[in-house]
């Protein structure tokens, strides 16, 4: 069976956080939020600013000169870094100290590694960058840095001290491998730069470009148009850099986006990156298909909100992916045929949670749902529930009290409703 379908994860950064809060109740000594312990903020924060100028200017020297000398698999780790992040065209890089957000993360058994050190300490740490002439706003990764304290002086021993309790610090391309940037219009292709790494499919461009142009046929809210495509060099490294737990055999590409808390949820830096398994020897239609779902997603990412389930958000998706083709259901009608079909809109962890089989069908009927909606109301009503469901950012009410609430609003029937008129129609098409 071909490999299932795609997944695309905005709300990574917000559920991080809360799976952050539960395990600060095993983290002893914590200090309260924004405070460091036996250091000043500012001191740290002037390391990671002389860090980040090195970055920008190339200047090799004064970017080790932040690294301490505890580990010489970092070390040597941080050096590679460096060289390959001048392939990166970066127009701004920023590192900001954030112990406002979760304190000073040290434990126990991270503090009895660095016991030669006068001070340790790891706040959350803010990679702030932008991709010229990609990125309007800044994409933000969270870093778990471990900062010693040794004759006055901070330095940056480790970034992957709190990996076991799933604190991981932001991985990129560059992480894994030197990298080549084309760009092309609207696109940029940043792959591997290695002889033995997966690279773009041939007609890549050509279909992000056809896939563009389809999304615009459904999308009519602005966007930025402009997006990075990232091959990552295996979908180990893909899995690491989308810092999920999950085996990706089911999933073919992700729409990528982090979270900036800065004033509400905005999403920024945006991208699509493909799982280098499972894209190899697609055919272009499948290829424009692909991309067109996940441009989507990148289309309304302005106009999503922490409230919108997976089955809208991959339901769109889906529809404008396929082009509303409506041969791309065939696989429920095999299920109502052996009588399997349960008449239930999938619950979130059906799209990441089980087999290949389970994701697939998690899918098809968001697409069919989608269609139903389409078919009854029209596509621009499809896109008003989205638009007004994404608008809250924080409200009282469960996920899918919202939902019924958007749903009465755009087209005056609650969610229990919807679900069974969806469910009827399959059961006697």
């Amino acid at each position: 069976m071909q490999r299932a379908g795609r997944v695309r994860l905005p709300l990574r950064s917000l559920v991080l956080a809360s799976v952050a809060a539960i395990v600060l109740g095993v983290v002893s000594d914590v200090p309260a939020a924004g405070r460091l312990a036996g250091g000043s903020e500012s001191d740290i924060q002037e390391l990671l600013d002389r860090r980040a100028d090195a970055v920008m200017a190339g200047d090799l020297d004064a970017f080790m000169a932040t690294v301490a000398d505890d580990s010489e698999s970092f070390v040597r780790r941080q050096r590679r870094l460096f060289r390959r992040m001048r392939g990166v065209p970066l127009a701004s890089y920023r590192l900001v100290v954030r112990p406002d957000r979760f304190g000073d993360l040290v434990t126990d058994s991270v503090s009895r590694r660095y016991q030669t050190t006068d001070a340790v300490a790891i706040p959350v740490t803010e990679e702030r960058y932008r991709i010229e002439g990609f990125d309007e706003a800044e994409a933000i990764e969270d870093m778990y840095f471990t900062f010693v304290l040794r004759d006055g002086e901070w330095l940056i021993a480790e970034d992957g001290d709190l990996d076991d309790l799933t604190f991981y610090s932001g991985r990129h391309l560059w992480d894994y491998s030197r990298v080549k940037a084309r760009r092309a219009g609207r696109f940029l292709l940043l792959e591997p730069r290695c002889a033995r790494c997966p690279q773009a499919p041939a007609a890549a461009i050509r279909l992000a470009r056809e896939a563009l142009r389809r999304v615009r046929n459904y999308w009519d809210a602005p966007w930025t148009e402009r997006v990075p495509i990232v091959i990552p060099t295996s979908s180990d490294d893909l899995k690491r850099m989308l810092k999920v737990t999950f085996e990706l055999d089911n999933f073919v590409a992700f729409a990528y986006s982090s979270v900036d808390r800065s004033e509400g949820i905005d999403y920024t830096g945006h991208r699509i990156l493909l799982n280098p398994d499972a894209f190899a020897d697609r055919s272009n239609s499948s290829t424009l298909q692909v991309l067109a779902h996940e441009l989507l997603h990148v289309a309304t990412r302005d106009s999503s909100g922490p409230f919108v389930p997976n089955f809208v958000e991959e339901g769109i998706a889906e529809y404008v992916g396929h082009d509303a083709d409506a041969a791309a259901l065939a696989f429920l009608d095999a299920e109502v045929a052996a009588g399997t079909f349960d008449g239930r809109l999938p619950e979130d962890f059906r799209f990441v949670i089980g087999s290949g089989t389970d994701v697939f069908r998690s899918y098809q009927k968001s697409y069919s749902a989608a269609r139903f909606f389409v078919d009854r109301w029209g596509f621009r009503k499809l896109v008003r529930f989205y638009r007004r469901l994404g608008s809250v950012d924080v409200a009282p009410g469960t996920a899918r009290y919202q939902i019924d609430r958007a749903l009465r609003s755009t087209v005056g029937v609650g969610l229990n409703e919807f679900e069974r008129s969806w469910a009827g129609t399959i059961d006697n098409p």
